[in-house]
This record gives C-alpha cells, sequence and structure tokens, in this order.
C-alpha cells in the first residue's frame, strides 16, 4: 500500500512541474517592448499586459506618450 502511495505523489509531484508555463514577459526599451521567453524586470505599465496575439507583435510608445500592440 505505501509503494501505491508513494507512486501516487511522484506521478502529482511530476505533473505540477511539467504543467508550469515558463515564465515569460515583456522587455522593455524606452519606446518599444518585445515579449521574451525569460524573467525579466518588467516595468510597471507593462503589468497588465498579456502575451501577444501573435508571436510578432510588439508594443511602440506613440507621440503622445501612449502605447500601442503592433502586429506586423
Amino acid at each position: 500500500m505505501s509503494r501505491t502511495i508513494f507512486a501516487g505523489l511522484v506521478l502529482v509531484t511530476a505533473l505540477l512541474f511539467t504543467g508550469q508555463s515558463a515564465k515569460a514577459e515583456w522587455l522593455c526599451s524606452p519606446n518599444q517592448c518585445v515579449w521574451v521567453n525569460y524573467d525579466v524586470d518588467e516595468p510597471a505599465y507593462a503589468l497588465a499586459w498579456g502575451p501577444p496575439v501573435v508571436p510578432t507583435c510588439f508594443w511602440k510608445q506613440g507621440i503622445f506618450g501612449r502605447w500601442k500592440m503592433i502586429c506586423p
């Protein structure tokens, strides 16, 4: 019985670690932000932005300081 419990715990632990997605965030310069697949210090204004709708999308700051998503 203890082998069954141990096997179940191993399975659950493996599923927990494989089910977690890799950390990805917006990497920003003063006028443009691109999506990267690693952990960076994301600026406060980019925290609410989700991942891009298409992998080639990026955020660009406009003339009046507003950010807009560009999807080439």
